[in-house]
Protein backbone atom coordinates (compact mmCIF):
# COMPACT_ATOMS: atom_id res chain seq x y z
CA UNK A 1 0.00 0.00 0.00
CA UNK A 2 2.60 2.35 0.69
CA UNK A 3 4.64 1.27 -2.58
CA UNK A 4 1.47 2.16 -4.23
CA UNK A 5 1.15 5.78 -2.51
CA UNK A 6 4.91 6.62 -3.40
CA UNK A 7 4.18 5.70 -6.67
CA UNK A 8 1.20 7.39 -7.36
CA UNK A 9 3.32 10.63 -5.45
CA UNK A 10 6.16 10.10 -8.48
CA UNK A 11 3.75 10.33 -10.97
CA UNK A 12 1.84 12.94 -9.99
CA UNK A 13 5.14 15.37 -9.74
CA UNK A 14 6.62 14.17 -12.86
CA UNK A 15 3.33 15.21 -14.53
CA UNK A 16 3.71 18.70 -12.80
CA UNK A 17 7.34 19.12 -14.21
CA UNK A 18 7.41 21.58 -17.36
CA UNK A 19 9.28 21.05 -20.92
CA UNK A 20 12.20 23.61 -21.05
CA UNK A 21 10.99 25.67 -23.60
CA UNK A 22 13.67 26.01 -26.65
CA UNK A 23 15.21 29.28 -26.84
CA UNK A 24 15.23 30.77 -30.41
CA UNK A 25 18.35 31.99 -31.67
CA UNK A 26 17.65 36.08 -32.67
CA UNK A 27 19.09 36.14 -36.71
CA UNK A 28 22.17 38.87 -36.91
CA UNK A 29 21.40 41.85 -39.00
CA UNK A 30 23.77 41.96 -41.62
CA UNK A 31 26.57 44.39 -41.86
CA UNK A 32 26.15 45.73 -45.48
CA UNK A 33 29.01 48.32 -44.80
CA UNK A 34 31.25 45.64 -44.03
CA UNK A 35 30.17 43.59 -46.67
CA UNK A 36 30.68 46.92 -48.84
CA UNK A 37 34.40 46.74 -48.05
CA UNK A 38 34.86 42.81 -48.25
CA UNK A 39 33.11 42.97 -51.95
CA UNK A 40 34.25 46.24 -52.74
CA UNK A 41 36.79 45.43 -55.44
CA UNK A 42 35.16 42.09 -56.89
CA UNK A 43 32.48 44.38 -57.58
CA UNK A 44 34.47 46.98 -58.73
CA UNK A 45 36.35 44.95 -61.18
CA UNK A 46 32.70 43.52 -62.17
CA UNK A 47 31.73 47.10 -63.23
CA UNK A 48 34.92 48.38 -64.55
CA UNK A 49 34.82 51.31 -61.86
CA UNK A 50 38.63 51.26 -61.66
CA UNK A 51 38.84 51.69 -65.53
CA UNK A 52 36.96 54.36 -64.98
CA UNK A 53 39.05 56.52 -62.60
CA UNK A 54 36.63 56.41 -59.99
CA UNK A 55 38.17 57.32 -56.22
CA UNK A 56 38.86 54.72 -53.73
CA UNK A 57 35.92 55.92 -51.52
CA UNK A 58 33.45 57.14 -54.04
CA UNK A 59 33.26 53.42 -55.26
CA UNK A 60 32.80 52.15 -51.30
CA UNK A 61 29.71 54.53 -51.42
CA UNK A 62 28.83 53.36 -54.71
CA UNK A 63 29.14 49.32 -53.80
CA UNK A 64 27.30 49.61 -50.83
CA UNK A 65 23.98 51.84 -52.78
CA UNK A 66 24.27 48.67 -54.83
CA UNK A 67 23.98 46.34 -52.23
CA UNK A 68 21.22 48.36 -50.88
CA UNK A 69 19.09 47.29 -53.69
CA UNK A 70 20.55 43.77 -54.99
CA UNK A 71 19.82 42.31 -51.51
CA UNK A 72 16.84 41.99 -49.87
CA UNK A 73 16.67 40.12 -46.76
CA UNK A 74 18.44 42.01 -43.62
CA UNK A 75 20.29 38.63 -42.40
CA UNK A 76 20.85 36.26 -45.38
CA UNK A 77 23.92 36.83 -47.03
CA UNK A 78 23.86 35.47 -50.41
CA UNK A 79 26.98 34.36 -51.98
CA UNK A 80 29.17 36.77 -54.03
CA UNK A 81 28.36 34.67 -57.54
CA UNK A 82 24.52 35.68 -56.48
CA UNK A 83 25.00 38.90 -55.86
CA UNK A 84 27.43 39.70 -58.98
CA UNK A 85 23.87 37.59 -61.04
CA UNK A 86 21.42 40.58 -59.27
CA UNK A 87 24.09 43.57 -59.96
CA UNK A 88 23.78 42.17 -63.63
CA UNK A 89 20.20 41.23 -63.21
CA UNK A 90 19.79 45.32 -62.64
CA UNK A 91 22.28 46.83 -64.54
CA UNK A 92 20.00 49.47 -65.53
CA UNK A 93 19.86 51.25 -62.30
CA UNK A 94 22.74 50.02 -60.90
CA UNK A 95 24.41 52.36 -64.14
CA UNK A 96 22.33 55.31 -63.36
CA UNK A 97 23.49 55.45 -59.86
CA UNK A 98 27.13 55.23 -60.59
CA UNK A 99 26.21 58.33 -63.67
CA UNK A 100 24.40 60.06 -60.48
CA UNK A 101 27.14 59.93 -57.83
CA UNK A 102 30.35 60.66 -60.12
CA UNK A 103 28.21 64.09 -60.88
CA UNK A 104 27.52 64.46 -57.52
CA UNK A 105 30.51 64.02 -55.62
CA UNK A 106 33.41 64.46 -58.23
CA UNK A 107 34.56 67.74 -59.31
CA UNK A 108 36.55 67.11 -62.91
CA UNK A 109 36.20 64.48 -65.40
CA UNK A 110 37.81 62.60 -68.16
CA UNK A 111 35.77 62.66 -72.13
CA UNK A 112 35.23 58.78 -71.07
CA UNK A 113 33.80 59.77 -67.23
CA UNK A 114 31.47 61.97 -69.45
CA UNK A 115 30.78 59.90 -71.53
CA UNK A 116 29.51 57.20 -68.87
CA UNK A 117 27.88 59.52 -66.95
CA UNK A 118 25.85 61.12 -70.26
CA UNK A 119 25.29 57.40 -72.24
CA UNK A 120 24.19 55.84 -68.60
CA UNK A 121 22.55 58.22 -66.55
CA UNK A 122 18.99 58.14 -67.98
CA UNK A 123 16.55 60.19 -65.46
CA UNK A 124 18.86 60.47 -62.42
CA UNK A 125 21.10 62.69 -63.87
CA UNK A 126 18.48 64.91 -64.70
CA UNK A 127 18.64 67.52 -61.87
CA UNK A 128 22.40 68.09 -63.12
CA UNK A 129 21.88 68.52 -66.40
CA UNK A 130 22.38 72.24 -66.22
CA UNK A 131 26.14 71.84 -64.77
CA UNK A 132 26.60 68.93 -66.87
CA UNK A 133 25.53 71.03 -70.21
CA UNK A 134 27.92 73.87 -69.19
CA UNK A 135 31.16 71.29 -68.60
CA UNK A 136 30.32 69.81 -72.17
CA UNK A 137 30.35 73.13 -73.72
CA UNK A 138 33.22 74.08 -71.76
CA UNK A 139 35.20 70.72 -73.20
CA UNK A 140 33.42 70.92 -76.80
CA UNK A 141 31.83 67.77 -76.60
CA UNK A 142 28.93 68.85 -78.92
CA UNK A 143 28.04 64.64 -79.69
CA UNK A 144 27.70 64.40 -76.49
CA UNK A 145 25.18 67.52 -76.49
CA UNK A 146 23.10 66.13 -78.29
CA UNK A 147 23.00 62.94 -76.73
CA UNK A 148 22.22 65.08 -73.54
CA UNK A 149 19.06 66.30 -75.23
CA UNK A 150 17.77 63.19 -76.08
CA UNK A 151 18.05 62.39 -72.15
CA UNK A 152 16.51 65.27 -71.54
CA UNK A 153 13.34 64.84 -73.96
CA UNK A 154 13.19 61.36 -72.47
CA UNK A 155 13.38 61.43 -69.07
CA UNK A 156 13.26 65.60 -67.90
CA UNK A 157 10.41 67.08 -68.52
CA UNK A 158 10.96 69.01 -71.73
CA UNK A 159 9.34 72.35 -72.62
CA UNK A 160 7.07 73.28 -75.70
CA UNK A 161 10.01 76.01 -76.02
CA UNK A 162 13.09 75.53 -77.39
CA UNK A 163 15.56 77.65 -76.34
CA UNK A 164 17.56 79.78 -79.36
CA UNK A 165 20.82 79.70 -77.56
CA UNK A 166 21.40 75.74 -76.51
CA UNK A 167 18.73 74.05 -78.42
CA UNK A 168 16.78 72.23 -75.31
CA UNK A 169 13.05 72.09 -75.14
CA UNK A 170 13.47 74.00 -72.17
CA UNK A 171 12.30 77.07 -71.90
CA UNK A 172 10.28 77.57 -68.86
CA UNK A 173 6.67 79.94 -68.15
CA UNK A 174 9.07 82.31 -66.49
CA UNK A 175 11.19 82.42 -69.91
CA UNK A 176 14.20 81.26 -68.60
CA UNK A 177 15.97 78.07 -69.75
CA UNK A 178 16.53 75.59 -67.25
CA UNK A 179 19.51 74.06 -68.92
CA UNK A 180 21.84 77.17 -69.81
CA UNK A 181 19.78 79.91 -68.24
CA UNK A 182 19.25 81.75 -71.26
CA UNK A 183 15.84 84.95 -71.14
CA UNK A 184 13.99 84.69 -73.56
CA UNK A 185 11.77 87.54 -75.15
CA UNK A 186 8.02 88.17 -74.96
CA UNK A 187 7.97 88.28 -79.30
CA UNK A 188 9.86 84.76 -78.73
CA UNK A 189 7.84 83.42 -76.88
CA UNK A 190 4.39 84.43 -78.77
CA UNK A 191 6.29 83.00 -81.84
CA UNK A 192 7.55 79.46 -80.21
CA UNK A 193 3.89 78.89 -78.88
CA UNK A 194 1.64 80.08 -82.00
CA UNK A 195 0.02 82.61 -79.81
CA UNK A 196 -1.47 84.96 -82.45
CA UNK A 197 -3.14 82.03 -84.05
CA UNK A 198 -4.46 80.71 -80.96
CA UNK A 199 -5.64 84.11 -79.11
CA UNK A 200 -7.97 84.66 -82.62
CA UNK A 201 -9.33 81.00 -82.15
CA UNK A 202 -10.26 81.68 -78.36
CA UNK A 203 -11.28 85.19 -78.45
CA UNK A 204 -14.15 83.49 -80.92
CA UNK A 205 -15.24 80.92 -78.57
CA UNK A 206 -14.94 82.66 -75.19
CA UNK A 207 -18.12 84.34 -73.90
CA UNK A 208 -17.96 87.66 -73.42
CA UNK A 209 -17.60 88.07 -69.36
CA UNK A 210 -14.42 85.64 -69.82
CA UNK A 211 -12.71 88.29 -72.85
CA UNK A 212 -13.68 90.99 -70.44
CA UNK A 213 -12.20 89.44 -67.54
CA UNK A 214 -8.84 88.58 -69.29
CA UNK A 215 -9.12 92.52 -70.20
CA UNK A 216 -8.94 93.16 -66.31
CA UNK A 217 -6.46 90.47 -65.20
CA UNK A 218 -4.00 91.79 -68.04
CA UNK A 219 -2.72 88.30 -69.43
CA UNK A 220 -3.45 84.85 -70.12
CA UNK A 221 -1.71 81.63 -69.75
CA UNK A 222 -0.73 79.34 -72.90
CA UNK A 223 0.11 75.56 -73.59
CA UNK A 224 1.42 73.92 -76.22
CA UNK A 225 -2.02 73.55 -77.56
CA UNK A 226 -4.44 75.98 -76.08
CA UNK A 227 -5.18 79.45 -74.19
CA UNK A 228 -6.41 79.90 -71.08
CA UNK A 229 -8.20 82.14 -68.53
CA UNK A 230 -5.40 83.20 -65.79
CA UNK A 231 -7.90 81.57 -63.47
CA UNK A 232 -8.24 77.86 -64.78
CA UNK A 233 -6.92 75.38 -63.26
CA UNK A 234 -5.37 72.52 -65.08
CA UNK A 235 -6.24 69.09 -64.29
CA UNK A 236 -2.50 67.81 -65.03
CA UNK A 237 0.84 69.21 -64.78
CA UNK A 238 2.43 71.15 -67.37
CA UNK A 239 3.86 74.31 -68.59
CA UNK A 240 1.37 77.69 -68.91
CA UNK A 241 2.98 80.38 -70.13
CA UNK A 242 1.28 83.57 -68.81
CA UNK A 243 1.47 85.91 -71.96
CA UNK A 244 0.53 89.73 -71.16
CA UNK A 245 -2.05 91.25 -73.65
CA UNK A 246 -0.76 93.93 -75.73
CA UNK A 247 -2.44 96.69 -77.20
CA UNK A 248 -3.37 95.04 -80.74
CA UNK A 249 -4.65 92.30 -78.52
CA UNK A 250 -7.06 94.05 -76.24
CA UNK A 251 -8.33 96.06 -79.85
CA UNK A 252 -9.01 91.91 -81.09
CA UNK A 253 -11.08 91.58 -78.01
CA UNK A 254 -12.99 94.81 -78.25
CA UNK A 255 -13.87 94.11 -81.89
CA UNK A 256 -14.75 91.06 -81.29
CA UNK A 257 -17.08 92.49 -78.14
CA UNK A 258 -18.99 94.98 -80.97
CA UNK A 259 -19.31 92.35 -83.48
CA UNK A 260 -21.89 90.74 -81.13
CA UNK A 261 -23.13 94.13 -80.27
CA UNK A 262 -22.70 94.30 -76.38
CA UNK A 263 -21.43 97.10 -74.95
CA UNK A 264 -17.90 96.43 -73.13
Amino acid sequence: MEADEKTSETTSVSTQVKPKKKRSRKKKALDLDKLADSLKDTISDFLGLNILGIPEELIKKIVREILDIVITSSSYKPSTDTILKRINRHLDIVRMIIAARMLEHMKDFTNEQLEFIVYYGGKMIIPELPRLYKILVKKKLFDLLDYLKYVWEKYGQPSPVKCPKCGFYSVMPDSTCFICGYTVTDEYLREELGFEEKFREYIKNASVAELQEIIDIGFVLVDKNNIYNPKYRPRKPGYYFPIYLRKRDILLISEEISRRKIKI
